[in-house]
């Protein structure tokens, strides 16, 4: 750790007067500055939010009325598709005969008495001239005598219904139903379903026209209009066909063009029927919200076969949720200003006290220096000695684990000495028999303690070799920390013995509970050093002198994840210690000679190289150290 560079002096750093006047203008423009634009956004963020509140609530509205619509339209045109399939239709019209006009009225009276929208149902001939029409008057469907059967030749909807393919339904635009070219009034908005008959289908050639009266619909729509949203219904040239002023209605038909959007409502209506498409609009101090109305799906914009329906809250909705908001804002932003100059005057205030306190702060400045300096020096020292002690910690890891590997050769080597001391002294006693006479019963002697001392020999002998290169493999692995493929029931397996020694001076029983098909794919130095920390702090701590007990080591694989458990069921930790356990330098048995790193070092290596965690948990029956590792390490290779 380097020492700070040194500050300038205190009076220095403060600045005269004039810079300290200048800088609290500064901060003072800064505060108007951010009370302006946060009022700003905050006007804009929540003005934002309610009219995004109020165009949801007018979404909603205008999807129930395009729903109704479209229901509405395929109500008319599966009506139209039943009439022209019904049977006493096809007799009538059939193809090769004459037409049975009679049978043909009689099936339109029974349709109309049926079906209550029904204002009209009438068969032209391809000429257009109307050979059959039922006209429905007061809820009652009746026939129209052959007088008054009109030509519809030169009707826009008659000249549509011709060029539409055969077995597709032409629906007409929306207006008033005539009656002797008068308008019927009250007022029965009306659409026209008109369905070709032909050689296609087996019928003589004409046009199937219906009449639906759509008051009711309309009415429907117009209950959607209420105090906090009107509901207005404009065809494709801007006429009004509902509106809340039921005077602006029917502009068209009543031959006043003047009641017309594009005069009354020339901004809105520009948007409305313009080539870009804008969902919601604010005109008028207003928020409309509009959606198309197509009574065919195929046809293009630029055809009247069209409507829009267009929802909007009531004038002076807007200017109030701008009072509400400003209202709430303005004085907020009045507080937020007297907050800020009452925090300038303060630092005013606290400017002149600095300058007081400023001679005093630079002397004590250098004091501050030197102490740092003397603490620089120690916690150099303190870093140094810390090293010592982790180096001292791995070699009296180091110096265990060869002790008990020592200890554990003790055996197998010393018995293959004395197999092969054995079979020197056979072997002499066979020499001293070849000078005297060697006897059958001598050789078969001597054949039976080689074999036997051999046996002994070589079983001591691979003991020891097992033995060295379970040492071998665990000082390699300690002494290059690569990331490796191994076995982890071998790796416990070479700890297991190099611990053995140390084990047999214990009461305590260590019970190894790994599979033998686990792999890992990690550091096996590391995770050996941690196991063998953790095994010999319970050895050291777990366990009362003179008692027994036992430690247990288990491991588990979930999908890529291992989880090792070190437990034991010895007396647990002091809670003094316990939250600090794994900080350096901490233990209970400093007074035995313990400097408190092994646990911090098994932290480490967890969280810093295996890339996993590591908890404890104890109490008087025991104590558990998990480890949660990776199977396979993203350390390079």
């Amino acid at each position: 750790m380097t020492a700070p560079l040194m500050q300038p002096p205190v009076r220095r750093a403060l600045g005269n007067d004039r810079r300290f006047s200048a800088s609290l203008v500064a901060m003072l423009s800064l505060l108007l500055i951010l009370v302006l634009a946060g009022g700003s956004f905050a006007y804009i963020g929540l003005m934002g939010m309610q009219l995004d509140e109020l165009k949801a609530r007018q979404n909603v509205r205008i999807e129930r009325v395009v729903s109704s619509f479209s229901r509405e339209l395929g109500h008319i045109r599966n009506l139209t598709s039943v009439l022209k399939n019904n049977r006493a239709l096809q007799r009538a019209l059939a193809a090769g005969q004459p037409t049975d006009l009679d049978d043909l009225a009689a099936s339109f009276l029974q349709f109309a008495q049926a079906v209550p929208a029904i204002s009209q149902v009438r068969w032209l001939d391809r000429s257009g001239q109307e050979q059959v029409r039922i006209n429905v008057s007061q809820g009652r469907p009746y026939r129209v005598g052959e007088d008054e059967l009109q030509n519809k030749a030169q009707r826009y909807y008659f000249q549509e219904a011709l060029r539409t393919p055969p077995g597709q339904v032409y629906l007409s635009q929306l207006d008033l139903n005539l009656e002797h070219n008068e308008i019927v009034r009250p007022f029965e908005p009306s659409l026209r379903a008109t369905l070709l008959t032909g050689d296609a289908d087996g019928l003589h050639a004409g046009v199937l026209i219906i009449n639906i009266n759509l008051a009711q619909f309309f009415q429907q729509l117009r209950s959607l209009s209420d105090s906090q949203m009107t509901l207005e219904l404009v065809d494709a040239q801007g006429y009004w066909l509902l509106s809340p002023d039921q005077g602006r209605e029917w502009g068209l038909q009543l031959d006043r063009r003047e009641l017309n959007m594009a005069n009354l409502m020339p901004a809105l209506w520009a948007l409305v029927s313009g080539p870009e498409t804008h969902e919601s609009l604010l005109q008028d101090d207003r928020l409309w919200t509009y959606a198309e109305l197509s009574y065919d799906p195929d046809a293009s914009k630029d055809t009247p076969n069209h409507a829009f329906v267009l929802v909007a809250n009531p004038s002076g909705d807007i200017a109030a949720i701008r009072w509400q908001l400003l209202s709430s804002i303005v004085p907020a932003g009045l507080l937020l200003l007297l907050l800020g100059l009452a925090a300038l005057q303060r630092i005013r205030r606290a400017h002149q006290e600095r300058a007081h306190l400023s001679d005093a702060l630079e002397q004590e400045q250098q004091q501050l220096l030197q102490a740092y300096t003397r603490l620089e020096q120690s916690h150099q020292q303190l870093h140094q000695m810390q090293d010592e002690l982790v180096e001292s910690r791995r070699l009296s890891s180091l110096g265990l684990m060869v002790a008990g590997v020592a200890h554990e050769l003790n055996t197998p080597t010393g018995g293959a000495l004395m197999a092969i001391s054995t079979l020197q002294t056979q072997l002499h006693k066979l020499q001293g028999s070849l000078s005297q006479g060697m006897t059958r019963s001598a050789l078969e002697t001597f054949l039976s303690h080689t074999e036997s001392g051999l046996q002994l020999a070589d079983h001591n002998l691979r003991r020891a070799a097992d033995l060295i290169r379970s040492f071998k493999r665990m000082a390699v692995d300690r002494s290059h920390s690569e990331v490796t493929q191994f076995e982890l029931a071998e790796l416990t397996r070479d700890l297991t013995r190099s611990l053995s020694h140390h084990l047999k001076k214990s009461p305590v029983n260590l019970r190894m509970d790994v599979p033998e098909s686990l792999q890992l794919t990690s550091y096996p130095g590391i995770l050996s050093q941690v196991l063998q920390n953790l095994i010999e702090n319970a050895l050291k701590h777990a366990f009362a002198p003179g008692h027994g007990g036992h430690i247990h080591v288990r491991a588990s694989r979930s999908d890529d994840r291992l989880q090792l458990s070190v437990s034991d069921d010895g007396q647990g930790i002091d809670p003094q210690v316990r939250d600090a356990i794994f900080d350096p330098f901490v233990t209970s048995g400093r007074s035995e000679g313990h400097t408190g790193l092994g646990l911090h070092l098994v932290h480490q290596w967890v969280y810093q190289l295996l890339e996993g965690t590591l908890s404890v948990e104890s109490d008087s029956t025991g104590t558990t150290f998990s480890l949660d590792i990776p199977v396979e390490v993203k350390g390079e290779r």
